[in-house]
């Protein structure tokens, strides 16, 4: 995942002593803002450190070394940066940002999606056609991978699909669809949607093939 890292200084410290401190930077991804409960990427950056810890609500450090912001309730959240300083004083430092909740997950189909109406397609349309999720005004990129979905179409049992291709039993299922049926896919399941063991919905997808 590519990031273009928006660079923010903190202004409030706490020190232990008066020597110049030595400011702490946290590169966030996008203005500085993070989303609730999803696993944003930060990377924090000390000059002249002989060692420092990084804390916070929802801060998570992984086998790498690569940081991820999680945050709660509320509408901001602070990052505190614990350095110790070559001559071993200590300084804190706190970076704020501002939370906001994700949008809604949309399910995608050949790229093609519908807030409001169904879609169209012709049956050779659908041959290894695509299932995705799409987050409309997130301003992280981020593009989860569909692991699992269900396709229902009127008058046989729901079907449920691994991975995200359109295989050839989906397709043998599609070709009983009538003319207006309404196709529902539904259930989906992602690399991105488990959170705290659950997973988190998106809204269904509705499409019509024409005939």
């Amino acid at each position: 995942m590519k990031h273009i890292f928006f660079f923010l200084i903190s202004l409030s410290i706490y020190a232990q002593d008066t020597i110049p401190t030595i400011k702490s930077v946290v590169a966030l991804d996008k203005m500085n803002v993070v989303y609730r409960g999803f696993p944003n990427p930060i990377s924090i950056a000390v000059n002249d450190a002989k060692s420092y810890k990084v804390y916070g609500n929802g801060v998570k450090q992984d086998e790498k070394g690569n940081y991820t912001l999680a945050p709660g309730l509320g509408l901001t959240t602070k990052v505190y940066v614990e350095i110790t300083k070559i001559d071993n004083t200590v300084v804190v430092e706190e970076h704020e940002f501002r939370i906001k909740g994700i949008p809604t997950a949309i399910l995608t189909l050949n790229d093609e999606f519908s807030t409001q109406l169904y879609l169209e397609f012709k049956l050779d349309e659908l041959k290894n056609a695509k299932l995705g999720i799409k987050f409309i005004d997130l301003l992280i990129p981020f593009t989860p991978e569909v692991k699992q979905f269900c396709i229902k179409i009127p008058r046989y049992p729901t079907l449920t699909v691994k991975g995200n291709i359109f295989n050839e039993e989906v397709l043998r299922l599609l070709k009983k669809a009538r003319k207006n049926d309404i196709i529902l896919i539904s259930d989906v399941r992602s690399n991105y949607m488990i959170t705290d063991g659950l997973y988190k919905r998106t809204n269904p997808l509705i499409f019509k093939i024409i005939k």
